[in-house]
């Protein structure tokens, strides 16, 4: 009887032994992580012919990190930039150092090894990540307005201001984008007013300001997640929805400038 009972103690802690293991296996799986390399792209401003500078900054998604997560110890290789919890996203955000003696300027190539450290549910972890700043890649095949095609002068740019008035007569508007990106409106915007129209519409632009294009990125980046309470997201002044939404402004000097 006592060897029965003993085999049996033996049976049930190897039971217990086995069902631990993929609770453990789950723990571990819970670690936060982010990517080892990160690329972060930037838009310049391109007015009246001259390209403006800008500051570079982003997001660095991290998986399984909690809501309450904190992070801590930031650490940069290059003394313009540092990083802090992103709200609502599951992302740290990548920005210029608010205590440098003047703006820093984001060069194209620019570097920055990130170490930080992620402490949540009773534990820290230690993460890293190598950023590279690179001005933004082309978004559009072709913005055709009219005759003339701004696809060109749009890559890189987040908005630009171009030296003369908008046609005169109604013309027509046709954006393409490249692979990955996709258009979600066309906005008008004039003196007093802003209309919204399909994409391959014609349209009137007499005393028109501004045309904003608003743009979607289909390829999520790696880690990423749906923004959730908390999250405010902006892109140049104007609000988004999340950080895959992004806009392009073309505007019209003389017509901005022009008493009303």
């Amino acid at each position: 009887m006592k060897k029965t009972r003993n085999i049996l103690v033996s049976l049930l802690t190897c039971l217990f032994v086995i069902l631990a293991v993929p609770t453990a296996v789950s723990a571990a799986a819970k670690a936060p992580q982010c990517p080892k390399k990160q690329t972060l792209e930037f838009y310049n401003a391109y007015i009246s012919g001259n390209e403006m500078p800008t500051e570079g900054d982003g997001y660095i998604y991290i998986k399984n990190l909690s809501r309450s997560a904190v992070i801590t110890n930031v650490k940069s290789s290059n003394k313009y930039y540092t990083a802090s919890k992103a709200a609502g996203l599951n992302a740290v955000f990548v920005q210029t150092t608010s205590d440098s003696d003047s703006i820093h300027d984001v060069k194209d190539g620019e570097k920055t090894k990130l170490r930080f450290t992620v402490k949540q549910n009773g534990k820290s972890y230690n993460l890293s990540c190598a950023v590279t700043f690179k001005k933004h890649s082309r978004v559009f095949k072709s913005v055709k307005i009219g005759s003339k095609n701004y696809a060109a002068l749009a890559k890189g740019h987040w908005t630009v201001r171009d030296k003369g008035t908008a046609p005169k007569s109604k013309v027509k508007i046709t954006v393409k984008t490249v692979k990955n990106y996709k258009v979600d409106s066309i906005e008008i915007f004039y003196k007093n007013k802003s209309k919204k129209i399909k994409n391959g519409r014609k349209v009137s632009l007499k005393n028109a300001t501004t045309i904003c294009i608003n743009y979607h990125i289909t390829a999520k980046p790696k880690y990423y997640k749906r923004p959730t309470a908390g999250y405010r997201g902006y892109f140049f002044g104007g609000t988004v929805k999340s950080p895959l939404y992004e806009s392009f402004y073309l505007e019209y000097e003389d017509n901005i400038l022009a008493p009303q």
